[in-house]
Parts: C-alpha cells; sequence; structure tokens
C-alpha cells in the first residue's frame, strides 16, 4: 500500500468456529497454498458461537501485543448476506481482515484508530469458487494471505468511508472521573467478569475501594493487583493485564456470585 508496501509475513487468525471439526486447519491449508513463507498464529478459535461481544474483547485485548500484521478475525453471523467484507488499514500499520457487523472496530481504535477501509471485491485475491457460507475459507484468509505476502492494499477493492461501518457489539463506556458505566464483554472460563471499560481511560488505584453497581444490586469491592492479595471467594476488581478492567473472584466465579452475564451493564464508583 501507499507508504506502506512491505510484507508483513504474519497472519494471525481468530473464529468462533471451535477445533472439532476441520475449519480451522482447512484455512490454514488454504493460506498455506498461498503464502507458505507466511506464519499464521492463532488467537483464538473458542469465541462462543455467534459471539461479537467476545469476539472483538478477545481481538482487542490481544493484538497490542502482536507485531504489526495481518489480522483475519471471522465470527461473522450474517455470512453470505448484504454485509460487506472489509479490510481496514490502521494508524499503527496492521491490516484486520473480517466482516463488517462491528466485530474489527474496537481491535482498530486499540491500533491507534482506522486510516482506511476497503471492501474486498477483487475475486483473484479470493479463493474460487466463493462459498456463501464459508467466507472464511474463500474469502476472508485468502485476502489475509495474500496481504501478508505484500498483496498491494489498494488492490483489494474500492474504498468505503469509516463513518457507514457498523457500530462496535457494545454501548461504548460512559466515563467520568469518580464514575464509569459499562458492559460485560464476556465470562471467561474462570467466571472472571471482563468489562469493555479501559483502563487507560479509567485507571485501577490499588488498595482502593470501589462500588459495582449491577441490574440486581450494588456492592464495595476492594481493588487488587493480583487474585493472592484477597482471601480464597473474595472479589477483587482490577487491570487483568488486556487494558480492561476485570471483576474477579479469588478461586471461585464472580460472574455467579454476582450474577452477571455477557452484555449486561454495570457501574463503577471511586468512593
Amino acid at each position: 500500500m501507499s507508504g506502506d508496501g512491505h510484507a508483513r509475513r504474519l497472519l494471525t487468525f481468530l473464529t468462533d468456529f471451535g477445533l472439532a471439526w476441520g475449519p480451522v486447519g482447512t484455512c490454514h491449508a488454504v493460506a498455506a497454498s498461498i503464502a507458505p513463507e507466511v506464519r499464521v498464529v492463532d488467537l483464538s478459535h473458542g469465541i462462543p458461537p455467534f459471539d461479537l461481544r467476545a469476539g472483538a474483547w478477545v481481538l482487542a485485548s490481544a493484538l497490542p501485543f502482536t507485531p504489526v500484521a495481518v489480522h483475519v478475525a471471522v465470527v461473522d453471523p450474517g455470512v453470505g448476506t448484504s454485509r460487506l467484507p472489509l479490510a481496514v488499514h490502521v494508524a499503527r500499520g496492521d491490516l484486520l481482515i473480517g466482516p463488517d457487523n462491528g466485530l474489527l472496530i474496537p481491535a482498530a481504535e486499540r491500533l491507534g484508530g482506522i486510516r482506511e477501509v476497503r471492501e474486498i471485491t477483487n475475486s483473484a485475491l479470493m479463493r474460487q469458487p466463493v462459498s456463501p457460507t464459508f467466507h472464511g475459507r474463500d474469502i476472508f484468509v485468502p485476502v489475509g494471505a495474500h496481504l501478508a505476502a505484500s498483496q498491494p492494499f489498494e488492490e483489494v477493492g474500492r474504498v468505503v468511508e469509516s463513518g457507514q461501518l457498523r457500530s462496535p457489539p457494545w454501548k461504548r463506556p460512559d466515563y467520568a472521573e469518580h464514575r464509569v458505566e459499562g458492559e460485560v464483554a464476556l465470562l471467561d472460563n474462570f467466571g472472571n467478569v471482563r468489562t469493555n471499560i479501559e483502563v487507560q481511560r479509567w485507571p485501577i488505584e490499588r488498595n482502593r475501594i470501589l462500588r459495582l453497581n449491577t441490574p440486581s444490586n450494588s456492592v464495595d469491592l476492594p481493588t487488587a493487583s493480583t487474585f493472592g492479595e484477597v482471601a480464597t471467594r473474595d472479589l477483587i476488581v482490577f487491570d487483568d493485564s488486556s487494558g480492561y478492567v476485570c471483576i474477579a473472584m479469588n478461586q471461585g466465579s464472580a460472574g455467579e456470585a454476582l450474577g452477571l452475564q455477557s452484555g449486561m451493564a454495570l457501574g463503577l464508583e471511586r468512593i
């Protein structure tokens, strides 16, 4: 692409495909057939099916820790419909490839914001014939592999105005000095409550008390830097190392204890 035509040589891959029945391996094989010199790193294929919120959170959490690369993300309930297939160039230099359903937006913002967006229309970069139900294999991974191997970004397709893109799959947090309102982005397999509240925007100070407001109750919780600072089964609020605020229980499920689920609103207050 203009001023940025070097090959990235790395392609990251995130989906809700799971590992039980073959699509991830098939996509790897397609990438290898196009660009065998490009390394593919699997970020996750355990996103809950159709869960755009969880996919967006995991992608945005992971990408700041990768080198500049091409990132393919496929959580795509609207596959085969009028939703656009996109390639997004961000300020850090990365290229994000995936559907226009909000999945890519939080990651793009965490990588400095969007520079340019293109609709993927160049059939020469796709695997043919294109299945209407498997764009990961036939559109997103092939285009990602070509771009990682040095294909110019301009050849992907027509420019799309970034203001026309679908919004993130969550309500943006409302930040103020002494309070913040956000959402539960996901509950991980430990039961930790991963929020969409960014620590950079609302820092967590150690050894403080925060009031957590949920749809069902309010509870005062200590802040900490690690689980071992509190007793077993105690709840804490902390910076979860991904750059988002997390609520956890030491050796227990915070989600279960607090009655929280993905998508629920929550608020924090400094007291």
